[in-house]
């Protein structure tokens, strides 16, 4: 063969470089593709790369091609990532601006001029937009929309009054976690917290199953937890996009436990937070929550005592007023009955004196009258006479006598009726006597508001200030009607 007729590999790859160079000289183009075998060299700050699209049936690669960054390029790089939060890495679909290299070495391949980060970020948001919806589509008993927010099993779940058995996921060596746990421990009311660290990988998409597992660990641990925490500090975006998988979206959303969710996301909710019973923006803040939500229980109960004693005080100072009225109307009562005892006593004295005297005087007289007729009668008169003044004796005797026991009987009742109703009798019973300014009163209109009394106990007498006054319907010393 002439050798004329042949040529070299690099004469055929600067025929192959020429010709591309004169077809696409100075052109630039926009295209839409995956990042794969991304590798960066820190020190030339150089990425290499492939462009590569799969089809979205069968996810087969249908074209791929080199690609490279450098220089200003990859100053762009940087600046996508600072947009979008997402790392430029494999397995990210993006618009970029590239033109077209041929090397008689390496081959052909893309240089990559410019990355639109807002077409990343609507993949991103179109994607977690499609979950949304396949999660409200497929389990409508479980999750439902609701205007802009999501209504599901796990949200409609009552939080304990108090919370303090606490399963907490989160990474080991996670310091948006310690500060969670450091907020807990050193709250300010002294509150006690009892967390289960249940450790796992919390970020990227590729780590779901691992995630997913360690919340079953929860369920399977068979405890009694009053709340489950999902904490994560800051990151890129695509360290959250393990939140946004559909698996553990919808694991939290049917988790029988209240979720708490600290993910630390500042610019959106994740589809977990959106499950989730409660939604906070850090592991600092979700820790904020518990402690509020203890103190605003407590609060409650302190309230709840407040009106216990107010109450109390009220109705001890209503039963007191009732007791000092009753007992004075028993003093009253008692002194009243015992004067009219006093004038009963008096006037049976009186009767008895008088109706003795007049017996005695008839007695008397008629002893008198028969003197004379005695004397003028023989001795058989006179004995008859005196048997009939033997049993006119008796008689007279008898009544003095029967009359003398009936009133001391009606006496000796008055004496026992005094007794009872004795001021001394009454306060050994629980009573008291009030007076006010030195008189024996019940009535309420003499007692004001900050005017002093003084109650008369059975041993003892009390200087006391009238605080409150509150009317009292006195029904409660009535006997039963049916008594």
């Amino acid at each position: 063969m002439n050798n004329s007729s042949h040529l070299t590999l690099s004469q055929l790859n600067g025929i192959i470089q020429s010709k591309l160079n004169e077809a696409f000289f100075m052109q630039q183009f926009w295209i839409v593709a995956d990042i794969t075998e991304h590798s960066f060299k820190q020190k030339t700050d150089y990425h290499y790369f492939e462009f590569v699209e799969k089809d979205v049936t069968t996810n087969l690669i249908v074209a791929k091609i080199k690609g490279a960054a450098w220089g200003n390029a990859s100053q762009r790089i940087k600046d996508f990532e600072a947009s979008t939060g997402q790392k430029f890495t494999n397995n990210i679909h993006v618009l970029a601006k590239v033109s077209i290299n041929f090397h008689k070495v390496f081959g052909l391949s893309l240089e990559l001029i410019e990355i639109d980060p807002s077409f990343t970020l609507g993949v991103i948001e179109t994607k977690r937009q499609e979950t949304l919806l396949r999660l409200v589509t497929n389990y409508p008993t479980i999750i439902q929309k609701r205007g802009d927010h999501y209504s599901t099993y796990n949200s409609s779940l009552e939080l304990p009054p108090v919370i303090s058995r606490l399963a907490v996921i989160s990474s080991q060596t996670s310091a948006g976690n310690e500060d969670f746990k450091h907020t807990l421990i050193n709250n300010p009311y002294g509150y006690h917290f009892e967390i289960d660290d249940y450790f796992t990988v919390v970020q990227n998409e590729v780590n779901a199953g691992i995630f997913l597992e360690r919340l079953l660990d929860v369920f399977r641990s068979g405890k009694k937890y009053d709340a489950v925490i999902i904490n994560r500090g800051g990151g890129a975006q695509t360290d959250f996009l393990i939140f946004d998988n559909f698996k553990i979206g919808l694991a939290v959303a049917k988790f029988p436990i209240p979720v708490i969710t600290g993910i630390g996301h500042q610019k959106n909710q994740t589809i977990t937070d959106l499950m989730a019973h409660t939604s906070t923006k850090t592991p600092t803040k979700a820790a904020e929550f518990i402690v509020t939500h203890n103190k605003m229980f407590e609060d409650r109960l302190l309230s709840f005592q407040q009106t216990i004693i107010i109450k109390s005080q009220s109705f001890l100072a209503h039963q007191n007023f009732t007791f000092n009225k009753i007992n004075s109307r028993i003093v009253n009562s008692s002194r009243t009955s015992l004067e009219k005892s006093k004038l009963q006593l008096i006037t049976l004295k009186q009767n008895l004196t008088t109706s003795c005297l007049n017996e005695i005087s008839e007695a008397r007289r008629e002893i008198s009258s028969k003197r004379f007729v005695i004397a003028s009668l023989p001795k058989t008169t006179i004995n008859n006479e005196k048997r009939g003044l033997s049993r006119i004796l008796p008689r007279i005797l008898s009544a003095s006598n029967h009359i003398i026991s009936k009133e001391k009987l009606a006496l000796k009742s008055a004496v026992s009726l005094i007794n009872v109703i004795s001021p001394e009798n009454i306060l050994k019973k629980g009573f008291a006597i009030v007076k006010s300014n030195g008189e024996i009163t019940s009535d309420p209109n003499k007692f004001t508001p900050g005017a002093e009394i003084e109650v008369i106990l059975r041993l003892q007498s009390i200087k006391a200030t009238v605080n409150t006054k509150k009317d009292y319907h006195g029904n409660d010393f009535n006997l039963p009607t049916g008594i």
